[in-house]
């Protein structure tokens, strides 16, 4: 049996348009992909100068969700006959604590492997029609319905104790947090460089947007994520909708223009090498996805309803295992090209050492020119009297 629930299914539809056009501004405006993973692994590793709109567009997804969160909570739906905006803390926490700890970093290292997330390769790259996402989409997906099928139908659930907070002021806070956050990064911008104050202004917008979007269309929701996942008698297909919708939007926005407002071109990935690193990581992503029900755009979002599960356990372990890729590709290119390298070393010092072991009379001769052994060959020819 399926769940369909038709209001949630035209909130899916609209969230999801949000969603395009959060992702279609900025990439007419500014030229860029908006990849939350990439985004996140920026704001840790500090990347200047992307580091301060990157910051505010993370902030505005988080003021968005805190509004909603606030007008609507655990128990009102947005709109009469639909699923509560949010998910009971109960529901939240059945990640489980071990749960939280592998899916957090399983997707960080998948994401940062494979080169992007749900956002990245699935909202932004498949309008785009690029073999990279098409690839890292099929994984992902493909692993996240296998993993999420497994264990919601035959692991027993956890059900921790959820820890309670005040959660209207843990909201309340997120929002007020981010306000201030936005005001000082962009007061040092007015200081440092007035012209990169445009970029806070989309970024913040950006991400205000796409809030709105993962709010309205149950993308903060773990049992909408886990209830399409995992395929049983309950499935939900409610995220289906959620991401066809903007990347139909995109396919026509990011083809509206030859170049962007604010900037000289598009920035876009220009690798379209399927390598075995796009393929482990996006599976791996998959794996995590499928585990916890979260990448990183949402579970940002659930920053209003705090949680240690998600909010530090999640977040943290993910950081770390994008952390953790990082190293590993490193030192996988760099052990390819030693072993690249090695094979030319090991002919040169074998040449070297076959020189050393000639006679000296060959070295000798090795060293004599032509004209050498010319002058030194005996005179054979006949005296004429």
């Amino acid at each position: 049996m399926v769940f369909w629930n038709e209001t949630d299914i035209g909130l899916a539809v609209i969230g999801g348009a949000l969603i395009g056009i959060a992702t279609s501004l900025h990439y007419i405006v500014k030229g860029r992909v908006t990849g939350f993973s990439g985004i996140l692994y920026s704001i840790v590793t500090y990347d200047l100068p992307s580091f301060f709109w990157k910051v505010s567009l993370m902030m505005g997804v988080m003021m968005a969700s805190s509004i909603f969160y606030l007008a609507y909570g655990t128990e009102k739906a947005i709109i009469d006959g639909g699923t509560p905006a949010y998910d009971d803390l109960s529901i939240l926490t059945q990640i489980g604590w071990g749960g939280a700890i592998i899916a957090g970093f399983c997707v960080g290292f998948g994401t940062k492997m494979g080169n992007g997330c749900t956002s990245g390769h699935g909202v932004c790259g498949l309008p785009r029609l690029a073999p990279r996402s098409i690839v890292a989409v099929s994984c992902f997906m493909g692993m996240g319905l296998l993993t999420a099928s497994i264990k919601e139908n035959f692991i027993p659930l956890e059900h921790p104790e959820p820890i309670d907070y005040d959660h209207e002021a843990c909201a309340i806070t997120t929002l007020i947090l981010g306000f201030v956050i936005i005001l000082i990064m962009a007061g040092f911008q007015y200081v440092k460089n007035k012209e990169l104050l445009i970029d806070l202004v989309v970024g913040t917008l950006v991400g205000f947007i796409f809030g709105l979007g993962l709010a309205i269309s149950g993308m903060v929701k773990r049992s909408k994520i886990i209830g399409f996942l995992a395929i049983n008698e309950r499935w939900d297909p409610t995220l289906i909708f959620v991401m066809v919708t903007p990347v139909v939007i995109n396919f026509f926005a990011f083809r509206a223009k030859e170049k962007p407002y604010l900037n000289t071109k598009y920035e876009i990935p220009t690798n379209n090498v399927i390598d075995w690193k796009l393929v482990c990581g996006a599976t791996i992503f998959g794996f995590g996805w499928g585990v916890g029900g979260f990448c990183p755009g949402p579970a940002f979002a659930l920053f209003p309803q705090f949680t240690v599960h998600i909010n530090i356990l999640f977040m943290g372990t993910l950081v770390i295992g994008q952390l953790s890729a990082n190293y590993f590709v490193k030192w996988v290119d760099e052990r390819k090209k030693y072993d690249q390298i090695k094979p030319q070393q090991e002919q040169q010092s074998k040449e070297q050492q076959q020189k050393e072991q000639l006679p000296d009379i060959s070295k000798q001769q090795l060293a004599e020119t032509p004209s050498d052994r010319k002058n030194d060959a005996p005179d054979n020819t006949a005296k004429i009297n």
